[in-house]
C-alpha cells in the first residue's frame, strides 16, 4: 500500500503567559482585542474499525480517510480532498507526538489556525492566555469534534526614539 501525504497548511504564533512577559501594559504593550475561533470536526469508523474518515464539519474544507493493514498493522492514508489547515501555540508541546487520524488534534489545531489568521488580520504581535476548550458529541454512528479557542491579542509597542 502507498503511503499517501495530506496537503496542510501550518501557521504559528507566540503565546506567553503575562507573568513571563515583564512588559507594562500601556507602555510596553496594548490589548487590540479578545478574539474566538471554531472548528468543528466529525469523526466516523466503517468495516468494524477497520478504516476511519475525518472530515471538517461546516465547510467541508477538508477529508481524511484512513484504512488498517492487519498484515503491516499500520494505519495508512487512502483518501483525502482539500487542504488540512493546522495552526500552532509555539509554547505548546501538543504537536510533538501528534496523528491527523486523532479527530480532537486535528479540531484543535484547526482552531488554532483560525485563531491565528484572526489575529494577522487585526495586525497583532501575539496571543496571551489562550484558553482551548474541546466538546465532544455523538450523533448516530459520527462523533462531533468541536474545538473553541479564545485569546487575548496585544500589539507591542515599539521604540519611538
Amino acid at each position: 500500500m502507498v503511503q499517501r501525504i495530506v496537503p496542510t497548511a501550518v501557521n504559528t504564533i507566540n503565546a506567553v503567559n503575562l507573568n513571563e512577559l515583564n512588559l507594562k501594559h500601556g507602555t510596553d504593550y496594548t490589548i487590540v482585542n479578545t478574539v474566538s475561533a471554531d472548528a468543528t470536526v466529525l469523526y466516523s469508523e466503517q468495516k468494524k474499525g477497520e478504516q476511519i474518515t475525518i472530515k471538517e464539519g461546516e465547510h467541508n474544507e477538508f477529508r481524511l480517510v484512513y484504512k488498517f493493514d492487519s498484515e503491516q498493522e499500520k494505519w495508512y492514508l487512502t483518501d483525502f480532498d482539500g487542504i488540512a489547515r493546522f495552526g500552532f501555540l509555539t509554547n505548546d508541546d501538543f504537536h510533538q507526538n501528534y496523528s491527523t487520524r486523532d479527530p480532537e488534534y486535528v479540531a484543535r489545531n484547526f482552531a488554532i489556525y483560525k485563531l491565528i489568521n484572526a489575529a494577522k488580520v487585526r495586525g497583532a504581535d501575539g496571543v496571551i492566555e489562550p484558553v482551548i476548550s474541546t466538546n465532544v458529541e455523538q450523533r448516530g454512528k459520527e462523533y462531533v469534534f468541536k474545538t473553541t479557542v479564545t485569546a487575548k491579542l496585544i500589539k507591542l509597542k515599539s521604540d519611538s526614539k
